[in-house]
């Protein structure tokens, strides 16, 4: 039988041509994947510059395997314009938000004011500062590029489970390398900078260890949720408990051995960071994920979950002991009032952002450059975060700008959703997405991780991967197939 989307003979060389290209692009995400995190997550002026022409690099071979497949990404798109229509308009604004033209009204009285006191005019902007804005939008830009670049490449079954196996081993990694950089007495920012650094918490290839939290805590998610789901398939629960206890061991020490490391290395270097945020955040993930997968079995798979659950608590609680009570000491104190006074300024300073520009926005990225406007208390630190990424985004693109973004993102959890609760294979896919979500949003509130390229990219393509496969694999038209 002839396939009526295989391409003509005349195109026969661009096809091959483009196949090829769709594989090195593969090859070429899992390498941007592991490479973010290293040059202290990818949060400075020239690892970023490297990063976006490395993603660059990915949609120039990603366009040679478009042409050579257009229904397929036409496909594609009629899957996933919803989102990237929202993303789209968020990203538009931004750039609005750096332009000299807009009306009058609309231009920020800072740029008047400035404007008297130099004694010359001045094209003002919506934007506090259009350099940082047209910078971070970029950013946005390119997480929305890999997000894309991740859910057409993982469409196909194959390649979808080896991104997974590549981001829990790339995590696995990092949390050694975590630990032997720490044990060596120096850390990631010595190797790129004179300056000693003033941090001694684990902190990986980070600056901060609340970053290197988020970041580990989305890698131990995915290889938790690979060790559930393939323990699942291995182990006996119904046949007794001598079967239950040999098919444990068979499975702990045989085919489940390299995720039951890459899951304990992942989890205690997120316990090792010190983070109460990244770990409160991780464990809500964890959470969200378990019942999910609680509510969805049925008879002996639902007690085989519940009782993988309460291994994992009890795994992480003797984590927590182990790391010598830095942790535990950390947590208690959220139990005194008012732990947290540089969060409470930075996070009033951010209402009264929003309540002054609600519509507009002061600019995305500006944080910074707003904040001496209108805070109400001298500390003596750089304000450039509002430990609040919801409340930041808001304040820097003003709410429907924002709400646009964080509707783009509800529709993806929406899609997991409804995947995870209809689909019949691959739902560990969709898993990973909401439990991922439920991370980052949780860790938002109260810290900054997802302003670090690494951690926003790694959420990213788990996003793409989580959107790839909430779709009937019987739909997919690969390059491969064709």
């Amino acid at each position: 039988m002839v396939n009526a989307d295989i391409p003509e003979a005349s195109w026969l060389s661009v096809g091959d041509l483009g196949r090829s290209a769709g594989d090195i692009c593969f090859w070429l995400l899992i390498a941007i994947v592991a490479w973010a995190p290293f040059p202290l997550g990818s949060n400075r002026e020239w690892s970023w510059g490297l990063l976006t022409i490395l993603v660059s690099l990915c949609w120039l071979l990603w366009a040679f395997w478009a042409a050579a497949a257009p229904k397929v990404q036409w496909e594609n798109l009629r899957r996933a314009w919803i989102p990237l229509l929202l993303a789209a308009l968020t990203l538009i604004w931004a750039v609005i938000q750096t332009l000299p033209g807009v009306p009058g009204g609309w231009i920020h009285p800072l740029w008047t004011s400035t404007a008297s006191i130099i004694g010359h005019p001045i094209a003002g902007a919506i934007s506090l500062n259009r350099w940082r804005t047209a910078n971070e939008a970029g950013k946005l830009a390119t997480y929305v590029a890999i997000a894309w670049l991740t859910f057409t490449l993982s469409r196909d079954e194959g390649r979808a489970s080896r991104l997974l196996n590549a981001l829990i081993i790339i995590g696995a990694f990092y949390a050694v390398y975590a630990f032997v950089i720490a044990l060596s007495g120096t850390q990631q920012f010595r190797l790129f900078y004179a300056m000693p650094a003033t941090l001694d918490l684990l902190s990986g290839p980070f600056v901060q260890r609340n970053n290197f939290a988020t970041y580990e805590g989305m890698a131990a998610l995915a290889a938790a949720a690979r060790l559930v789901a393939l323990g699942g398939e291995r182990i006996q629960v119904s046949k007794g408990f001598r079967r239950l206890a040999l098919t444990t061991l068979q499975f702990a020490f045989g085919s489940g051995a390299p995720l039951l490391i890459a899951t304990i290395l992942t989890v205690s270097a997120l316990v090792a960071t010190g983070s109460r945020g990244g770990f409160i955040a991780a464990f809500i993930g964890l959470a969200v994920m378990a019942i999910f997968a609680a509510a969805r079995s049925r008879g002996e798979k639902r007690k085989f979950l519940i009782s993988a659950a309460v291994v994992g608590v009890l795994l992480i609680g003797l984590l927590v002991w182990i790391s010598g009570g830095l942790l535990s000491e950390r947590l208690l104190d959220l139990t005194v009032p008012n732990a947290e006074p540089l969060r409470r300024i930075e996070w009033g300073a951010s209402t009264r952002m929003i309540a002054s520009a609600p519509w507009l926005g002061l600019g995305l990225g500006t944080f910074q450059d707003a904040y001496p406007m209108y805070a109400i208390q001298i500390v003596p630190y750089i304000m450039d975060k509002a430990h609040n990424d919801w409340l930041e985004f808001a304040a820097g693109l003003g709410l429907p700008a924002a709400i646009s973004w964080w509707l783009a993102i509800s529709w993806l959890v929406g899609k997991f959703l409804r995947a995870f609760f209809t689909r019949r294979k691959n739902r560990l896919y969709s898993l990973m997405g909401i439990g991922a979500t439920s991370l980052v949003a949780m860790h938002s509130l109260v810290d900054f991780s997802l302003q670090m390229p690494a951690v926003a990219l790694t959420y990213a393509v788990l996003m793409g991967l989580a959107l790839a496969q909430s779709f009937s694999s019987r739909a997919v038209i690969s390059s491969g197939s064709a």
